[in-house]
């Protein structure tokens, strides 16, 4: 039994019963409150939250799952922020340790914050580059109570900006070019979008030349390309809020006619490739908020005018790819409803599960994440979610108008429970939490994909000569939460020492292989298993009794049996034949135990 920050955990693994759409795995349970979370792309999870009254702190399923109470001191509140492989966990957080009034930046458990901005300090995380480097922002003594954007200790932003800063980071993508935006003495009375190369440190302003004198810029995104998204106005737009993709006013032509004096206002959300989200309203739409998909160098699609009819209003939430998560109501539906658009079709996902049609106020939907597939992550509301809001899957290509799949329900029933969002990865993993069953605390929950999984590899096994189909490998998977076994798998191996074995998808801490004539190997390591997993590990020989020691009784079996022929595991290198050969692995492995 595992114990959080001195509240005693109980439960143990749930797992989904066979014909579900996901595994679900609780992570954590008896927490006062929840806060927030990240997911890793490989399926790591953190999550802040409240186990000790009046302190909020950072969880991981590791062997010191708190490990911010020890850093912070008291009245602590810790947030995860962003993940390295290499560098590890970025939070922020405050507490008596780091001094009254102070937040500061940690990677792991150390504070790169304190000494760069010295006292008085306030800082937030925001990501890493590619290499490990953290990138945050803040302000303190150390930098004139300005707010700036850092590098590691390096300022990135006093010199672009000048006197009286104020720069917030919107982006950063995998080639390590920043999107930003500030205001500053050097830029008069505008506020700028800019774009920092971080390999090279140069800077450019993105929004000067697009919109000329009295600018107000807002940086929102950036794709793979380098390719930056914003909105702003300035006296080059009619002091009009514009969308931008680079230099290119996407907006105008859309909403304003291609004409700077039509009035309009259009707010940027969010780039996948070359598609940007955006809202706006002119009067082309009538002056209502309406949710538009532009394809740059294609057109612009206005995906919410038909769907809802009049009286509308909508925002877009999430891009990937050509899929498109937008939230809308109006006359058409009379309810706040959640869609996806992909080009040339867009589905009501909360009105073709709830049901209801036209009826005003029978459901709610609201988007999180949408998936280049056109699969998404929602929140709904209905009277078969008791009017709590539960945490939904859509799969798009699951019959003609695709299927969700609620989450809560699958893992722990009806329950009656607002369900909470953390945090979701790419492979379609969620990280959420919902009140127990009683109402009296939170429980965490990792909901993984119920998809074909393998763990397959190459076996190392020193003196096995015989036909390596014969040998039947045993997986056991543990539950990180618990330390118990959460399955059981076994396959055999195929010809040249490689095996292929399903298992269950998920997240596990270690697994235990066995196999008859060998020790038993155990493989530590917190580990998502999700589609084909490669795992190389070595088997040693000479357990004939299976009590995974080699010993007397091992050397007795193979004496007794010796000149038989046989293929039963007292034929150690697996020639068909007791001999020799058999003889010289137990006794040179004489006294070796298994994990």
């Amino acid at each position: 039994m595992r114990t959080i920050s001195g509240v005693l955990g109980i439960l143990t693994l749930t797992i989904g019963v066979y014909g579900q759409a996901f595994i679900h795995q609780k992570l954590g349970e008896n927490f006062n409150r929840i806060g927030t979370g990240i997911l890793t792309e490989s399926g790591l999870p953190f999550w802040s939250a409240e186990a000790i009254a009046g302190n909020l702190d950072i969880f991981r399923i590791t062997g010191n799952n708190n490990f911010t109470a020890s850093i912070l001191g008291s009245n602590r509140i810790a947030d995860p922020i962003d993940y390295h492989p290499t560098a590890g966990l970025m939070w922020e957080g405050s507490g008596s340790a780091v001094g009254a009034g102070n937040t500061d930046v940690f990677v792991e458990t150390t504070n790169i914050t304190a000494s760069v901005l010295g006292t008085g300090r306030i800082a937030f995380g925001f990501k890493f580059t590619s290499a490990g480097q953290p990138v945050w922002y803040g302000s303190g003594s150390g930098n004139g109570n300005q707010i700036d954007i850092f590098r590691g200790s390096t300022n990135l932003t006093a010199t672009v900006l000048g006197a009286n800063r104020d720069a917030i980071p919107a982006a950063l993508n995998p080639n390590d070019r920043l999107l930003w935006d500030g205001a500053g003495g050097n830029l008069s009375v505008n506020r700028d979008v800019f774009r920092t190369d971080l390999n090279s440190s140069t800077t450019s302003n993105l929004s000067q030349t697009p919109l000329g004198n009295n600018r107000f810029a807002v940086a929102v995104a950036l794709n793979s390309n380098n390719d930056a998204v914003w909105y702003g106005s300035g006296s080059a737009n009619g002091d009009y809020n514009d969308v931008f993709f680079n230099n290119i006013n996407i907006s105008l032509s859309a909403i304003g006619g291609n004409n700077i004096a039509n009035a309009r206002d259009a707010v940027a959300y969010d780039v996948s490739g070359n598609n940007v989200t955006w809202a706006g309203r002119s009067a082309t739409t009538g002056q209502l908020y309406d949710s538009f998909a532009t394809t740059v160098g294609g057109g612009t699609v206005n995906m919410s005018q038909t769907p809802l009819g009049t009286g509308r209003d909508s925002y877009p939430i999430d891009v990937e790819g050509a899929a498109v998560l937008w939230n809308g109501i109006g006359a058409n539906t009379n309810n706040y409803d959640v869609f996806v658009t992909r080009p040339g079709t867009t589905r009501n996902l909360s009105q073709l599960h709830f049901g209801g049609g036209s009826t005003t106020g029978v459901r709610e939907g609201y988007g999180v994440a949408v998936f280049s597939n056109g699969n998404a992550l929602w929140f709904g509301k209905h009277s078969t979610t008791s009017g709590k809001a539960h945490l939904f899957h859509y799969n798009w290509s699951s019959g003609a108008n695709g299927t969700s799949v609620n989450l809560v329900q699958e893992a722990v029933g009806n329950r009656n429970a607002d369900a909470i969002y953390l945090a979701h990865n790419s492979s379609e993993q969620v990280l959420w939490a919902i009140p127990n069953s009683a109402g009296t605390s939170y429980e965490v929950y990792l909901s993984t994909p119920r998809v074909a999984t393998t763990l397959q590899g190459t076996v190392s096994i020193s003196g096995f000569a015989g036909n390596t189909n014969q040998i039947a490998l045993t997986i056991r998977q543990y539950d990180p939460y618990t330390g118990n076994i959460a399955a059981t798998h076994t396959g055999n191996m195929s010809a040249s020492f490689n095996y292929s074995i399903a298992v269950t998808p998920g997240l596990y801490n270690g697994l235990r292989i066995t196999a008859p004539r060998c020790l038993a190997r155990n493989i530590p390591g917190l580990r998502r298993l999700l589609g084909a997993t490669t795992l190389n590990f070595s088997l040693t020989l000479g357990d004939v009794n299976g009590d995974n020691i080699i010993d007397d009784a091992d050397l007795l079996e193979v004496l007794f049996n010796f000149g038989t022929n046989t293929t039963n595991p007292v034929d150690l290198n697996g020639d068909g034949i007791v001999d020799d050969a058999d003889l010289l692995i137990v006794l040179f492995n004489f006294g070796a135990q298994g994990d």
